[in-house]
């Protein structure tokens, strides 16, 4: 007896992904449609949400550097404060 190798040995996420394929096909062709046309809408959900957290990261980020760059050019040891 051999036992199986490979990314699917013992792996509990492939034997699921293989009950909902079973489970998909069992479907009919309507449903199957509709499923999939709901897992779509659900993947650009979350690749819009990982984008708009990229962007907001990203301007955060900036915003960080451009304020310590500004309190830095703000900070000169060697001058005096103006008389005015």
């Amino acid at each position: 007896m051999t036992k199986p190798t490979g990314e699917t040995a013992g792996n509990p996420n492939q034997s699921a992904a293989d009950d909902i394929r079973k489970a998909f096909s069992g479907l009919p062709l309507d449903q199957q449609f509709a499923t999939l046309i709901r897992i779509e809408l659900d993947m650009l959900g979350e690749a819009a949400e990982y984008v708009v957290s990229a962007v907001t990261n990203a301007v955060d980020e900036i915003a960080n550097a451009c304020s310590k760059s500004s309190t830095a050019g703000n900070q000169n040891p060697g001058s005096q404060p103006s008389a005015s």
